[in-house]
């Protein structure tokens, strides 16, 4: 009995303390100075001031300035060459060139049957992936033909973190449960998700979230945690990208290069 027991000691010892750590390379770190980075990829650093939206690259920085418009509310760089810019407070997504040229306007208040746009982001084949918070519908919003159609019906728990891609539309609900949606209308479901404070949904297959603070790897499949090295100061957020982790913390942004499994 003394040995069973020493046993069941040893394998609890093993999932409680031997959680495998995905290590980082601080690469650097930069002032914020009362701008809101959103990311800092191929030598560009966008971020928002104001509610004016930038561009810094090696030789220069240019801006996109839409006040009249209210907040600027969310931020989609999936395609540096087509960025969309969401100001929620006029129903209205702005997509811009990588000169910061507007290209479109989509106003969601002078469509035939309006759409309330809420989750956004930008989709394959001139579209956008949209949630209609009235229906409570995930569509796709097509701007050269200004026309758009419904993949689902009605989600019956609100979405409280979400993520896009070319193909698919990803959300987790207010109960933890994570879903993704393909351009085609078919959902699956991606599982109950873990306890966290913020996530970064990468695919249906992994995830980061911060729990306290820590940095968690998920790998969604096998149920497996990583947790991250990185500096133990406290940070607001992160954001993942190409192999680049940023760390949002009060004062700075710290990059890091990480390999994930």
């Amino acid at each position: 009995m003394k040995l069973n027991y020493t046993f069941l000691f040893f394998i609890f010892f093993i999932v409680t303390f031997g959680q495998e750590k995905i290590t980082t390379v601080p690469l650097d770190s930069i002032p914020k100075e009362n701008k809101v980075f959103l990311e800092n990829n191929n030598q560009n650093l966008y971020y928002v001031t104001n509610n004016v939206f930038y561009k810094k690259t090696a030789d220069k920085t240019i801006s996109y300035n839409a006040i009249s418009l209210g907040n600027l509310t969310h931020v989609d760089i999936y395609n540096p060459l087509q960025i969309v810019l969401f100001y929620k407070d006029f129903n209205t997504i702005i997509l811009v060139d990588n000169q910061l040229n507007e290209t479109h306007k989509i106003e969601g208040n002078t469509i035939d049957d309006i759409i309330n746009f809420d989750c956004i982001g930008l989709a394959i084949q001139n579209q956008i992936w949209f949630y209609d918070f009235i229906s409570q519908k995930i569509g796709l919003y097509n701007f050269n033909t200004n026309t758009y159609n419904y993949l689902s019906t009605p989600l019956t728990h609100k979405i409280v973190d979400y993520a896009t891609d070319y193909n698919y539309f990803y959300w987790i609900d207010d109960e933890k449960n994570g879903y993704r949606i393909s351009i085609f209308g078919k959902i699956n479901s991606l599982g109950k998700l873990p306890e966290y404070d913020s996530i970064q949904i990468l695919s249906d297959e992994n995830c980061i979230f911060k729990r306290e603070e820590k940095l968690i790897f998920l790998d969604i499949k096998k149920n497996k945690q990583y947790e991250i090295n990185i500096s133990k100061n406290s940070f607001d957020k992160f954001y993942y990208k190409n192999g680049i982790l940023s760390i949002f913390t009060p004062n700075k942004v710290i990059n890091y290069k990480i390999l994930l499994p």
